[in-house]
């Protein structure tokens, strides 16, 4: 009995040392970026992490209908729930109130992730539902409850610059820093876009190497680049419109770090230049590749083995 007892227990603790951090985080974060009901904030904390729990028990599990595992709208419902939350943070102020650059960072956020959600849910869907990024994390149910609480968490420090904005009372006028913002969004919009559409074009010729045409001669991850640029973009405009230097302005800029750590250290960059590396690191032309080709920022950012 003290036996089976244990591995209950030790699941008990995993599952606690994930959920609480992940709660505690986005609760804290809902606070300092509040500009009025911390509530208000911190329900949407909540609900981008409760949704993913709803896909994940009803259907990703496999618990509730018994059919396998799988990730297939794992990308699908982290978009909406961008979609949901920013749309939810868009009732906090009346219509009427809403100023020009409230409109603007939801309407980029919800076309950034309407693109992002339907490419991504077409690509696995052509893989026939299957992630690589799960192989090693879904035989564990839960590892991959684990990744399905992330993703909330991702959901709302990114999006926390919209979210917080469309909170506040925002009378100033659209200005220079606006304008700025706007074209770092599209400049990173069009780089992730046009990324993503050349590699799919590339993979579905009859290509046996890896990709180092258009933006990819630039960039050994232009798209990586493009979305970084984008956020800095949001998080410009949002930040903007609140009180300088308070806890919401800065809380803002949590987002474009969030992503760019995120992308350079731990899911992005490292994972793809390990599975590159291991299917053709031994060919001269793609060591040549690396040699020549900027690791994330194109033309002038730093080349070989560089992180970034």
């Amino acid at each position: 009995m003290a036996s089976s007892a244990v591995p209950y227990e030790n699941s008990i603790k995993r599952f606690l040392t994930l959920v609480v951090p992940c709660f505690a985080v986005s609760q804290g974060l809902a606070y300092a970026a509040s500009a009025g009901d911390y509530k208000q904030l911190g329900r949407l904390a909540a609900f981008a992490i409760l949704l993913q729990w709803v896909v994940f028990f009803l259907h990703a599990s496999g618990l509730v209908f018994g059919n396998e595992r799988t990730e297939r709208y794992y990308d699908l419902t982290g978009s909406l729930t961008f979609l949901l939350t920013s749309a939810w943070s868009s009732t906090f102020v009346p219509s009427a109130a809403r100023s020009e650059r409230q409109k603007i960072v939801t309407t980029l956020l919800q076309v950034w992730a309407l693109r992002l959600g339907s490419f991504l849910f077409s690509r696995i869907a052509s893989h026939g539902g299957v992630d690589s990024r799960f192989t090693a994390i879904k035989p564990s149910l839960l590892r991959f409850f684990g990744a399905w609480t992330l993703q909330g968490v991702w959901v709302f420090i990114t999006a926390l610059p919209v979210l917080s904005l469309n909170q506040a009372v925002d009378k100033k006028p659209l200005d220079v820093v606006d304008y700025v913002g706007v074209l770092l969004w599209g400049t990173g919009f069009l780089f992730e876009v046009t990324a993503d559409l050349q590699k799919t074009f590339f993979l579905q010729g009859s290509n046996k190497k890896f990709i180092d045409t258009g933006l990819w001669s630039l960039s050994r991850h232009p798209n990586y680049f493009g979305e970084i640029l984008l956020w800095i973009g949001v998080a410009m405009i949002s930040s903007n419109g609140m009180k300088a230097w308070s806890s919401q302005a800065i809380s803002s800029w949590v987002s474009p770090l969030f992503v760019a750590l995120l992308l350079i250290f731990i899911s992005g960059i490292p994972m793809l230049e390990k599975a590159s590396d291991a299917k053709w690191g031994n060919q001269k032309n793609y060591k040549l590749y690396k040699e020549i080709t900027p690791v994330l920022i194109p033309i002038v950012g730093r080349k070989g083995s560089a992180p970034f």
